[in-house]
């Protein structure tokens, strides 16, 4: 399926591929806004699609969010047309073991966002930004080099590769 523009809805109902990675800019939100300026990017969040209706978002902890918690958001979703369905299963199965952990386990580096509003990349290593859940790509492409991305950057990362990284397909708020 090439590149479109879906409803909420419409997504409801896709099948494949899952898992899917999503950039989300929330053009409302102040800290969206904070974290594209500083970076001088589009995205300002980064998170997955697991299921038709269902996201694992890095939030002040990493959680499971329905597709309309993200209504009012541009979002784009990208997939790895060379993923085989065990590669699906493996990235799902450690998003899954992820979201499983204790609430604090999981928790949003909150200073390390502070850090980098002030050029510093510095980040706690138990903590993670919602990019930094792009590592899950690790465990199916060896090229994945990231350290610490923003989304912005994970996104260039994805579209330097457009023989693997596909975008499905793109939503925007009414």
């Amino acid at each position: 399926m090439g590149e479109q523009y879906l409803t909420l809805q419409e997504l409801r109902f896709v099948r494949e591929p899952y898992p899917m990675m999503v950039f989300a800019d929330n053009a409302r939100g102040l800290f969206s806004f904070a974290v594209k300026t500083r970076t001088k990017g589009y995205y300002g969040h980064y998170m997955w699609l697991i299921n038709p209706d269902v996201l694992a978002s890095q939030w002040l902890w990493f959680k499971m969010f329905n597709l309309d918690h993200f209504a009012g958001c541009h979002l784009k979703f990208v997939y790895d047309s060379t993923w085989s369905n065990t590669d699906k299963a493996n990235i799902l199965n450690a998003i899954k073991s992820d979201l499983s952990l204790p609430w604090w386990r999981t928790l949003y580096d909150v200073p390390g966002v502070l850090f980098r509003l002030f050029g510093l990349r510095i980040n706690i290593p138990w903590l993670q930004f919602c990019s930094e859940r792009g590592e899950y790509l690790k465990i199916v492409d060896s090229e994945y080099d990231l350290k610490s991305p923003t989304p912005s950057e994970l996104n260039a990362w994805t579209k330097a590769r457009g023989d693997r990284y596909k975008v499905f397909a793109r939503y925007s708020p009414d």
